[in-house]
């Protein structure tokens, strides 16, 4: 395709992927799965009970997307770089209880101690965790330092309370 002038399409090399609305989905089926960031806004698909998903280091603007393929089990993670941190809200339901609960940290709190909020934990079957199939989370790179989450999140664990998704690895 070529340029138009005065350079109106700066997404020459990608406008026949933009214009028909695909999105990039990468697999993981074993281990520790390294995601680049030329994969930004990539659909990233777990289908590892206790797979890990190691971001690249936060740049503003960057984005993925998690879904999970199976239940998760103790071990699941997501784990940002060495000196950046998670921060959102992520919400969790119950299968077993009509219950909800959430955890919510602010980005002065996660970026104050990122080593404290360095950590996505998962596992289907807990109190304060989550994971199952068909759950997803999201994340944004906000700036160098912090990725914001968001996500719809459930547990086969009896009345979820104090989730602690988001922690120190």
């Amino acid at each position: 395709m070529a340029n138009p002038m005065y350079g109106q399409n700066k997404f020459d090399n990608d406008a026949n992927v933009f214009s028909v609305g695909k999105t990039n989905v990468l697999t993981t089926t074993a281990g520790t799965f390294n995601v680049n960031a030329e994969d930004s806004g990539a659909i990233i698909f777990v289908n590892d009970a206790d797979g890990v998903v190691q971001l690249p280091a936060a740049e503003a603007g960057l984005q993925f997307k998690v879904v999970f393929g199976i239940d998760t089990t103790a071990g699941a993670k997501i784990l940002a770089k060495s000196g950046d941190c998670f921060f959102g809200t992520l919400n969790v339901n119950s299968t077993t209880k009509a219950k909800c609960s959430a955890q919510s940290i602010d980005h002065a709190t996660a970026i104050g101690t990122v080593a404290s909020y360095d950590t996505l934990d998962f596992t289907h079957d807990s109190q304060t965790l989550a994971g199952k199939a068909g759950d997803f989370v999201e994340l944004i790179a906000i700036d160098a330092t912090a990725w914001m989450v968001s996500g719809a999140l459930v547990t086969d664990g009896n009345d979820p309370d104090a989730i602690a998704i988001i922690n120190a690895s």
